[in-house]
């Protein structure tokens, strides 16, 4: 019988899957932070995040989760938001009342509509049902997908950052779904220029690369 494998030595944990681009931007604001962590790789196709184990963790049923010595900490936002207040050094998110509302709008726009092109464009052009893609819905996909690149490009015309000179908790949460699109043909480095030239940087610095596509050890001992 598989047994919840528990590491009491651990002082700060993350359970992620490799498959969520929200459990990518946690483990990169916490590298970003200088933050060690242990990663703990929930199953998601085998429905691990609904066991009554990890429901004892976060009964959401949902990863990332955040655990450290002052207890659990659910949603990659409110981990952010706990990171930044914890370790304000380096500084992520604005201080500045204004600007941190327009971060926060970018982290609205990155977990919704530039997360939905995403989402469904895997399932129609990926994993396409049984039935067939469905052409109409892929190009009306990929029309929001290049709105939602031309808004960014035009923001990039003017700043090395989303947020100005230096990189930031918005340019966190928008890569993991940025560097997605890449799957779905768009034409970054003749139409958006700029994106590209920020996704490259981002996508070259270790914090990214040490976390994309990287598993923890397993939630459950699999040995006999």
């Amino acid at each position: 019988m598989k047994k919840y494998m528990k590491n009491t030595q651990a002082k700060s944990i993350l359970y992620t899957s490799i498959r969520s681009p929200h459990c990518l931007k946690a483990a990169i604001f916490l590298q970003e932070k200088g933050v060690p962590f242990e990663r703990v790789e929930i199953n998601l196709p085998a429905k691990e995040q609904k066991t009554p184990e990890f429901l004892a963790i976060n009964p959401l049923g949902l990863v990332p989760v955040y655990e450290d010595d002052d207890g659990v900490h659910p949603d990659s936002l409110f981990i952010m938001q706990y990171l930044e207040e914890k370790y304000p050094e380096p500084q992520l998110f604005p201080k500045d009342e204004k600007q941190l509302q327009v971060a926060l709008e970018w982290i609205e726009l990155s977990s919704r509509q530039v997360r939905d092109v995403s989402h469904h464009l895997y399932w129609q052009i990926i994993e396409p049902p049984a039935e067939g893609a469905d052409l109409q819905r892929i190009a009306e996909l990929k029309q929001q997908g290049t709105e939602i690149l031309q808004q960014l490009d035009e923001t990039l015309a003017k700043t090395k950052w989303i947020m100005g000179d230096a990189m930031s908790v918005v340019d966190i949460a928008m890569i993991p779904w940025i560097y997605g699109y890449q799957r779905f043909d768009f034409p970054f480095e003749t139409d958006f220029p700029d994106v590209w030239d920020w996704l490259t940087r981002l996508s070259k610095r270790d914090s990214f690369k040490d976390n994309f596509h990287k598993e923890g050890r397993p939630f459950f001992d699999e040995s006999p």
